[in-house]
């Protein structure tokens, strides 16, 4: 059994893809860090060998140039165990990969296991109400949750270079939803849902994101309501999340949401209804109307 990293070279140095790293080392079998860059300024960050494809191309590459420099790298002796961090890159390029070796896909997944039958793999289910488990299969590409695994503190035990002759990138027009951070990588997210009231209320929470460098997200009651776009929904239908602080502002608590914010390490939660389930997921709650409480909390972060 072998295990591998995809990743981004620029995402070298965030948790989701140290966290991969760290349980690729761990499982204990030879492990290989495919990196898909421009240049080679992370690489000491990876964990075992090191395969880089450099093209000018993976700056900031689109899925399909993404898909075939993995492919390019990889060739046809893949890791048996192919881990990637929860996100864009597994979405788009990760389950592709998994069609083409005739693999498990599988995200969102929180232990790894190496069993006499094969892999050993266990996600939240339900919303966070259950696991699942998915035992036997020799192979698999998988998105591991974020926060639950601890980071690699590796160097590479070699670096090969590989220049990659890469199809002509796919144009694109890249549309910015948010001044705020990703919200897959933020420290810091700042949530609504329908208790912001309207479209206009929920925007208003643009000001606090904006103060405390954070990133926007949204609750599906929120997306449904068209004040917030599909990108921004955190849940078991959308984003998982980990940041160090996650505010929730007139977010219920439904479980599909809580399953998408489970990690975060610190919750604060905002509401008018004092008996909200999202009270019993926070670390502090609040019971007030957002719109009182906003001009004293922009008051206090010096706004």
């Amino acid at each position: 059994m072998r295990a591998g990293v995809l990743c981004l070279e620029r995402d070298l140095a965030e948790g989701p893809v140290r966290e991969a790293m760290g349980l690729a080392l761990a499982l204990g079998v030879p492990v290989e860090s495919f990196v898909l860059g421009d240049g080679l300024s992370g690489v000491p960050q990876a964990a075992g060998d090191v395969r880089m494809g450099v093209h000018p191309a993976l700056g900031d590459p689109d899925p399909e140039t993404a898909y075939q420099a993995a492919l390019a790298l990889m060739g046809d002796a893949p890791p048996e165990l192919l881990l990637m961090a929860e996100g864009q890159l597994f979405e788009s390029v990760g389950a592709r990969l998994a069609g083409h070796y005739g693999r498990t896909a599988v995200r969102d997944v929180g232990r790894v296991e190496l069993a006499g039958d094969g892999l050993r793999l266990v996600k939240a289910a339900f919303g966070g109400k259950a696991e699942a488990v998915l035992a036997g299969a020799e192979a698999a590409v998988v998105a591991l949750r974020a926060g639950a695994f601890a980071q690699a503190d590796a160097v590479p035990a070699g670096v090969e270079s590989v220049g990659l002759d890469l199809p002509a990138p796919v144009e694109r027009q890249v549309v910015r939803e948010s001044k705020g951070e990703d919200l897959g990588r933020a420290r810091v997210v700042v949530s609504g849902g329908r208790g912001m009231g309207s479209a206009e209320g929920y925007q208003g929470l643009r000001a606090l994101a904006d103060l405390l460098g954070a990133a926007l997200g949204a609750s599906r009651a929120a997306v449904d309501e068209g004040w917030a776009s599909p990108s921004q929904q955190v849940g078991i239908t959308g984003r998982k999340v980990a940041p160090e602080l996650y505010l929730a502002i007139g977010i219920s608590g439904a479980s599909q949401h809580l399953s998408g914010m489970s990690q975060s390490r610190q919750v604060v939660a905002v509401n008018k209804d004092e008996h909200a389930p999202i009270f019993a997921a926070a670390d502090i709650g609040v019971v007030a109307d957002w719109q009182q409480l906003w001009p004293h909390l922009k008051r206090a972060l010096g706004g």
